[in-house]
């Protein structure tokens, strides 16, 4: 690969590179921690070395964990259970020390820079080979055939529409505190992955069917967060709001799809 060679000074860095999907997870478990980890020191590093005025780390609800007790939604202050001793493990540790040398950055260098902890995200450009679970229900839909489930379906999590995450990315930009962590999620988007996949058969014209068998290298990679919520008060107490619904979302990649055919 080409170095690109840059001399001049930059305003802002965002980092967003990272695997973020099961499957490379557990066949490429070095890459992706090293990307959350080197590749954030190496980022840092650039930013401090051309003057960067803030730095925008991209995380994750990963980074929260397993909820204990009756933990209802994830705010930036509370935490949970991950198991490091796994394989998908390095993505969600990766993001919690890309999160720390932030802040070490900050401490020592003084640089400015702010987190946003995004939802799981969707939107017309996934990857074909995309093999998060909304991922698979939307290949699934668009091709006509039957929403396929691998699980009960009763796992909780928030969603983030693709347009929605890059305007709130450049909304911390210019209006997020240094050295906070924000909390990103779309409206009306705490959904379970039995309703999710409802939500594409109904678009779709097709069913829900589950499926029991899971290969070993999907079942290394699926998230073990049975709840994954987040508390968006935050974010939108700063002044960002989400716009689009994943009812919304949705029914806008079929008809881009629908489009584009």
């Amino acid at each position: 690969m080409e170095r690109v060679e840059i001399k001049e000074d930059v305003d802002y860095f965002i980092h967003a590179a990272s695997n973020t999907h099961p499957f490379v997870y557990s066949q490429r478990p070095i890459e992706t921690i090293l990307t959350n980890t080197l590749g954030t020191y190496r980022t840092l590093e650039f930013a401090f070395e051309h003057h960067c005025q803030r730095y925008v780390f991209l995380s994750s609800v990963e980074v929260y964990g397993n909820p204990s007790g009756n933990l209802q939604a994830f705010a930036e202050n509370d935490g949970g259970y991950i198991d490091c001793n796994t394989l998908r493990a390095g993505y969600p540790e990766g993001k919690r020390a890309g999160e720390a040398l932030c802040r070490a950055y900050a401490s020592e260098k003084g640089m400015d820079y702010v987190t946003a902890r995004l939802a799981r995200c969707y939107g017309p450009g996934l990857l074909e080979g995309d093999t998060k679970a909304l991922s698979q229900f939307l290949k699934n839909g668009l091709a006509g055939e039957n929403i396929v489930l691998k699980s009960n379906g009763m796992q909780h999590y928030s969603y983030l529409y693709a347009a929605d995450a890059v305007d709130a990315i450049l909304f911390l930009t210019g209006h997020g505190q240094s050295g906070e962590a924000y909390n990103i999620k779309g409206k009306d988007s705490d959904v379970t992955l039995l309703q999710l996949a409802g939500m594409a058969a109904k678009l779709a014209g097709t069913q829900v069917v589950h499926q029991n068998h899971v290969t070993e290298p999907e079942a290394a990679g699926y998230s073990k967060a049975v709840k994954a919520v987040l508390d968006g008060r935050k974010t939108e107490k700063l002044g960002w709001l989400a716009q689009t619904s994943l009812a919304e979302g949705m029914e806008k990649i079929f008809l881009i799809h629908s489009v584009d055919n």
